[in-house]
């Protein structure tokens, strides 16, 4: 089997259940009687664990070869904290359950990301199209949910989410692996690795695009965790949220599969503004809660908000990352612009949710907007300077 299909499979297992725990969490923590303060607290939880774990876990990997193991332990795990979840209703049990949650899946999506980068530079696959894969899956989760949330009620996202994971564990025993290249693979300890990771993020430039990523990705909270709940107070059914949140994303699957041409077209930087700019309009449109038929327009701008943020990102790491640290770099990448972007994200978010309702799009335009501003400063300074490189190796 091709290992583009290989990888393919377990990205669209990965996002099936994403696309029904992002889109319905909120509303499955509501029907078990949180409030707003305490679901952005569950939510920022998991967020926090994968700020911390990622990076240890991923530190693991001294070799891309590494990181099919390391996925199939994962996934295992993650359906086994989503069972327990089952006979749960007190506030501080689910947050301690985020935590786990988070932990578990804390290496899924940035390890998937560093292996079909090390096939990719085999050419053995394309990152953005096998990546549209998780993207096309994510609508289907957010359809299939949302239809049966509205039909059977909103305890049916526990079982969505069980029975995706239960996917993602087979899936993953089909992950391809990777053979070394010519030069032999460093035996480093994983806390040597992890080190050497950290100081490559820590270089200016990458530090500073990691922060324009955060910036972005964080504006995507309040959208993320209360959006649902804002359009459930509004009439919208489970299955009307569904489509709305399959529409934006349909948009990510396009933009994903044309990810090699804007990749040969622009550098990662303006991809990273593009993304910025598109956040910075949506959020500043969904503060003035639209009617329907405008929501359906402003949601295509998901497609640049999230993909060409995430795009922009990884060609940068792509084009920088040493091998034996594309791991630990894309764990850390992961880390802080998906585990501490929403840990600190969702927190806010459900407080601004319980005291401004949709006017709290406004601060995550202001994020959005601070992105813009240091990523077009970084633009400028390596024009001027020249960008640093780092031997591929």
């Amino acid at each position: 089997m091709p290992a583009s299909i290989r990888i393919s499979m377990f990205y669209g297992a990965l996002f099936l259940g994403l696309g029904g725990t992002f889109a319905f969490l909120p509303v499955w923590y509501a029907g078990r009687g949180l409030g707003g303060e305490w679901i952005g607290y569950a939510l920022g939880a998991g967020s926090l664990a994968r700020f911390f774990a990622g990076p240890l876990v991923a530190a693991q990997a001294g070799h891309p070869s590494h990181i099919p193991s390391i996925l199939r332990w994962a996934a295992l795990a993650a359906v086994v904290i989503f069972v327990i979840h089952v006979p749960v209703s007190n506030p501080l049990v689910f947050v301690f359950l985020g935590l786990l949650l988070g932990t578990a899946y804390s290496p899924l999506v940035p390890l998937a990301d560093a292996l079909a980068m090390a096939l990719e530079r085999r050419k053995l696959v394309h990152y953005g199209p096998v990546r549209s894969a998780g993207s096309a899956a994510f609508i289907v989760g957010t359809m299939g949910c949302g239809w049966l949330i509205a039909k059977f009620g909103s305890e049916m996202l526990l079982v969505w989410a069980i029975g995706a994971g239960l996917l993602l564990a087979i899936s993953a025993w089909f992950l391809p692996t990777v053979e070394t290249r010519d030069k032999p693979v460093r035996t480093d300890k994983a806390g040597q690795r992890l080190r050497d990771a950290l100081k490559f993020c820590s270089r200016s430039d990458v530090a500073t695009a990691l922060l324009v990523t955060f910036l972005i990705q964080a504006s995507h909270a309040f959208f993320y965790g209360f959006s649902a709940l804002l359009w459930t107070a509004a009439g919208f059914s489970g299955l009307l949220i569904g489509a709305l949140f399959a529409w934006g994303v349909f948009f990510e699957v396009v933009l994903f599969n044309l990810s090699p041409w804007f990749r040969k077209h622009a550098s990662p930087l303006v991809l990273l503004l593009i993304g910025g700019c598109a956040a910075l309009v949506r959020w500043l449109a969904l503060s003035t809660e639209p009617e329907l038929g405008a929501l359906i327009g402003w949601q295509i701008l998901h497609g640049f908000s999230a993909a060409m943020t995430n795009l922009g990102m990884m060609a940068y790491l792509q084009k920088h990352t040493p091998e034996r640290l594309i791991a630990g770099a894309q764990a850390i990448n992961s880390s802080v612009t998906a585990g501490l972007s929403f840990g600190i994200g969702f927190s806010v978010a459900g407080f601004l949710y319980v005291r401004s309702g949709a006017d709290g799009y406004l601060f995550a335009a202001g994020a959005a907007g601070l992105g813009i501003v240091i990523c077009l400063a970084l633009i400028v300074v390596q024009r001027v300077r020249g960008v640093p490189q780092t031997d591929i190796s």
